[in-house]
């Protein structure tokens, strides 16, 4: 009897541990079809926004319901705050600041995209490089800095508004004596 007993203890934890194999590998595919599920779903919603003339390339988040927006139309890429009201920061139409912009953000992207996305990127990259040096050298900054850069600026651009409208205060009133 004891033999007996012993027998099918074993094949019970034998069929225990088939089981628990059994679920483990279902749950992980399970997991791979959701993570392609949403790749595919994002590729195929980036194809169908792509066709747009109005193309959203990033945002960042600065409290409740308040952000700033990266949002590029045609060939100009303008930096939009979002809160109450929508109220434009910036323009950006010259067309190396411009390109320098969508470079930094597809480097980030790339970044972000997996293992295998960062092998793609470089060799990318040096394909980059290699027109890019036969065209000319250009200096190579990031995102980040440039919208530190243009954020810098805001203030000398409000303080050069104040310095043009005294100006014509002081021109009109002069005018009408």
């Amino acid at each position: 009897m004891d033999t007996q007993q012993g027998a099918s203890d074993a094949l019970s934890t034998s069929s225990n541990i088939s089981n628990i194999a059994w679920v483990l590998f279902v749950l992980i595919f399970i997991i791979v079809l959701i993570v392609y599920l949403i790749r595919f779903l994002s590729k195929r919603n980036q194809s169908w926004f792509s066709n747009r003339s109005v193309r959203i390339l990033g945002g960042v988040g600065l409290g409740p319901n308040k952000s700033l927006q990266l949002v590029e139309v045609g060939s100009s890429v303008y930096l939009i705050g979002v809160g109450e009201d929508i109220r434009l920061v910036d323009k950006v139409s010259d067309p190396e600041e411009v390109e320098q912009i969508l470079a930094a953000l597809e480097q980030e992207a790339s970044l972000q995209r997996g293992p295998i996305a960062p092998l793609f990127a470089k060799i990318a990259d040096k394909l980059r490089r290699n027109n890019a040096a036969q065209r000319q050298p250009e200096e190579e900054t990031s995102f980040h800095e440039i919208f530190e850069s243009k954020l810098r600026q805001m203030p000398n651009r409000k303080d050069k508004l104040e310095k043009l409208r005294n100006e014509e205060n002081t021109t009109d009133r002069s005018g009408d004596s």
